[in-house]
């Protein structure tokens, strides 16, 4: 199943999670697969698509990044699926 990752930042963070995910790479955490990855602008926000069979490894993936800001899981399917 896949699924959208809304990152709510720290005011004053995006560099530093920039930095991080450079560092770290995107496919760190077992169970999950990264997708892909957008940046807001103007805002402090990044949104995260992921796959993954297990809500329990979808909630760790998220949590190595609460450092940043809080998070919110929302299970998504493509348009032409639904």
């Amino acid at each position: 199943m896949k699924y959208m990752v809304q990152f709510r930042l720290k005011p004053g963070s995006k560099n530093a999670v920039v930095e991080y995910f450079e560092l770290r790479g995107p496919n760190r955490n077992p169970g999950v697969k990264f997708l892909g990855a957008w940046i807001g602008k103007g805002e402090d926000v990044v949104f995260v698509l992921v796959e993954g069979d297990d809500q329990q490894h979808l909630a760790a993936a998220g949590a190595s990044w609460a450092q940043f800001g809080e998070f919110d899981v929302f299970p998504v399917t493509d348009v032409e699926q639904y």
